[in-house]
């Protein structure tokens, strides 16, 4: 385990819980139905972008650069919004698969699944006929089509534009148009010229793939498929309990397989990539 993950990690400000666990060499799967249910899915439309560190952003880590041009030569469907914990309890009732722990905050059931590990995530994903989005794709969908901004969609973040924490680590907070100090309910703010909603806050979102540091150096131009092994999964796009900072959108959260917290959902992609580069 290398310390300076470990720092980055506590700077950002992650949940109450575990953080790192020891690196482990694949996921364990878990039986389940595969039934198509309707999560909301948005159409991504092909094209390029650039990935990683934004020029005007002086935080950036060592893992968001350098920054580099991917292309999606088709469309990939995303779900609009994060993962409820209406539709999870269905997931759960079908498939036979344990439901999560209850945080400690109450949540309705238009708010989002937490407390989910990356295993629970896929086996969610495979039973609504998806699957985990790439770091790529997950990336390319927050930018929403927009280049170089910080936060996806603008250069400073605003609370009437996204659930988040308080300026100072680790707490949940509320102003302007973010009445929630733990999560809310989803597609509470607006969504990005994609229609995505909450790409930016609320929770963050577990991703396909490893995290490799020297992934980017190297990661194929044409639908990189992400790291194939690492040293911790990923999670992308920030929380309520995280200040402003964390939810930057080249921010790539190192966070054990089996990790559950309080501040962890999942949104599922749909679609395989069609081309990827040797």
């Amino acid at each position: 385990m290398r310390t300076r993950h470990v720092s980055a990690t506590v700077l950002i400000g992650v949940a109450a819980g575990t953080l790192m666990g020891p690196r482990l060499a694949g996921s364990a799967q878990t039986s389940v139905v595969t039934q198509v249910v309707d999560l909301g899915w948005i159409r991504v439309p092909a094209g390029t972008f650039r990935m990683g560190c934004v020029e005007s952003d002086t935080s950036c880590l060592d893992n968001e650069r350098p920054d580099h041009e991917v292309t999606f030569l088709e469309p990939f469907d995303l779900m609009g919004a994060e993962a409820t914990i209406a539709q999870y309890a269905q997931f759960v009732a079908d498939s036979g698969h344990p439901a999560p722990p209850s945080p400690e905050f109450p949540q309705a059931a238009d708010h989002p699944v937490v407390l989910v590990n990356w295993d629970d995530a896929v086996d969610f994903c495979e039973w609504a006929g998806g699957r985990l989005p790439t770091e790529a794709e997950w990336e390319y969908a927050a930018r929403g089509g927009q280049a170089g901004l910080v936060y996806g969609t603008s250069q400073e973040l605003s609370r009437d534009a996204a659930n988040y924490g308080a300026d100072q680590c680790c707490s949940g907070a509320t102003g302007g148009g973010d009445a929630w100090v733990n999560t809310a309910p989803v597609r509470s703010f607006p969504p990005n010229d994609f229609g995505m909603y909450d790409m930016t806050g609320n929770v963050w979102e577990w991703v396909d793939g490893w995290l490799d540091d020297q992934y980017y150096a190297s990661s194929p131009p044409i639908n990189p498929p992400g790291a194939a092994t690492g040293f911790s999964r990923i999670a992308r796009g920030g929380s309520w309990l995280n200040f402003a900072a964390a939810l930057r959108t080249s921010v790539r959260l190192p966070f054990a397989q089996t990790g559950q917290t309080s501040n962890v959902g999942v949104r599922c992609a749909k679609g395989l990539p069609t081309a990827r580069a040797d």
